[in-house]
């Protein structure tokens, strides 16, 4: 056999090995998720419901039909308000608790650990536990509320206190993880440039504004990135604290998925709006990645 020949043959071997290996993992995740998503957007150019027996090919009317309904747009608006507010304070709060937990103080680290509980806590558990604190006839803030006016508010039955209440369980939830991820990045500052600002009479304000900001700036928009993308397709805090509701008062796009798909097998129009959300999460990762790459090297 050639030289040639011999480099062919182990050339072959090593894709014949390649795929040996690595091809039934290859079929896994082509049938778990590239499938899934080229038939959602065939299912989005049908009007395919379970319940009524029906499925035809209608092109792109489900998608005229989702954007120039009045409701599906105040959802739309509703869910972008929900996680810019949400992710907004989340980061401002998450600083402020990466700044307490980064100060040295005794039993700093039993003050960490109990940070996450409200994060490690399962989602679905936090939301029936804030709809049952929430409710107007017997919830504890109803009765705290009573105790002190004399009256019993109805948050839950209210669009805009129910609009309130849901981001605050959302801002109390996740503002925990983001004061470690925040942490985390806070520790990898050096002291020295702290102590060089000192030196030059730095004020506090004046470190944090120079130092801390420009140096924690990357990791700030990665994980608000991250964590827009992660609400944006979450259903579980809707689902328990308002379902939804009052009306479509509290309802995001994601919930509106799960009605459409598995309560009323509308699978049409839910997986027209699984594409809308897909197209939605995809432009606001290209403007993260865009703001990211601005920070990665202008640091």
């Amino acid at each position: 056999m050639t030289i040639h020949g011999a480099q062919k043959h182990k050339t072959l071997k090593r894709y014949v090995l390649f795929f040996l290996f690595v091809g039934p993992a290859l079929l896994v995740r082509t049938a778990t998720s590239i499938y899934p998503v080229i038939n959602t957007f065939h299912l989005s150019t049908l009007n395919y419901n379970l319940i009524q027996q029906v499925r035809e090919f209608i092109g792109m009317r489900n998608f005229i039909y989702i954007l120039s309904n009045e409701m599906f747009q105040s959802v739309l608006l509703f869910t972008l308000f929900f996680v810019a507010v949400s992710t907004f304070f989340q980061l401002l709060l998450g600083m402020g608790v990466a700044h307490l937990l980064n100060a040295k103080f005794i039993g700093r680290r039993l003050v960490r650990t109990i940070n996450l509980i409200p994060w490690v806590i399962p989602m679905i558990v936090s939301a029936y536990a804030f709809r049952w604190l929430l409710a107007g006839d017997y919830g504890l803030i109803s009765d705290w509320a009573f105790r002190i006016t004399g009256s019993r508010p109805q948050l839950l039955l209210q669009a805009s206190s129910a609009r309130a209440s849901l981001i605050a369980v959302n801002i109390w939830r996740n503002t925990p993880f983001m004061g470690l991820v925040i942490l985390a990045g806070l520790q990898s500052i050096p002291e020295e440039l702290y102590e060089s600002a000192k030196m030059d009479g730095a004020s506090w304000f004046k470190r944090f504004i120079h130092i801390t900001m420009p140096a924690s700036a990357a990791t700030v928009v990665t994980l608000g990135l991250f964590n827009i993308i992660w609400q944006m397709s979450d259903i579980d805090l809707v689902l328990g604290v308002t379902q939804g509701g009052p009306g479509t008062a509290t309802t995001v796009l994601a919930f509106r998925i799960y009605q459409h798909g598995m309560l009323w097998f509308d699978w049409g129009i839910a997986s027209a709006l699984s594409v809308l959300l897909v197209g939605l999460v995809a432009v606001i990762s290209l403007i993260g990645l865009a703001i990211f790459k601005r920070y990665q090297f202008t640091l």
